[in-house]
């Protein structure tokens, strides 16, 4: 079985408002990445953010509040994955910041080998990544300040034709590449 987690929890100080606010298509950064996981048969979709409860509380998704998002990255992960049922073998794990993927990029992820899988365009690592098997387990026993990639020594990256994979919502100029993803998420079937 496949899961989600989103993560949701960086303060936005650089970027001056919660990113997974930023609107796209008619939603939300959130809305639609939860509906683009819904459209994949992943109904496990788990939204992990610090105050984010009212706002994602009508979105098809399990929300769980995280009291200390200072833990970092790695510490709402493990929020995220205390939620997830024993049956659960993969996990995407979805930057909310990172909104450059689409279903293929997903399809890729999910048919590649390897405990972590990470998408690459134009030579370069991108996310959502996917883990599974012994990476997930290592994940799970990683300090919550630790680095995620301590509990992933090796990745296989898998090419993908995305050209926003890189596009990271950090920066009020970041906020301009948002319509230029937008026409290109509208392209296919992308909610």
């Amino acid at each position: 079985m496949v899961a989600a987690v989103v993560l949701a929890g960086g303060a936005s100080r650089r970027l001056g408002q919660p990113k997974a606010m930023v609107p796209l298509l008619s939603g939300t950064v959130l809305s639609v990445a939860v509906a683009r996981l819904n459209a994949l048969g992943i109904e496990t979709v788990v939204v992990v953010h610090p105050n984010l409860a009212d706002a994602a509380s009508a979105l098809p998704c399990h929300v769980v509040i995280n009291p200390r998002p200072n833990d970092g990255r790695t510490g709402s992960l493990h929020l995220g994955l205390e939620q997830l049922a024993e049956d659960v073998q993969e996990v995407l794990v979805c930057p909310v910041d990172r909104p450059g993927w689409d279903a293929e990029v997903v399809h890729a992820l999910l048919s590649a080998s390897g405990e972590a899988v990470v998408p690459s365009f134009d030579g370069r690592a991108g996310h959502p990544l996917l883990v599974r098997g012994e990476a997930l387990a290592r994940i799970k026993k990683l300090a919550k300040d630790a680095p995620l990639r301590d509990a992933l020594p090796s990745r296989a990256l898998v090419d993908v034709a995305a050209p926003f994979l890189h596009l990271n919502l950090d920066r009020p100029d970041d906020l301009a590449a948002v319509q230029s993803l937008e026409g290109w998420l509208r392209r296919g079937e992308n909610p």
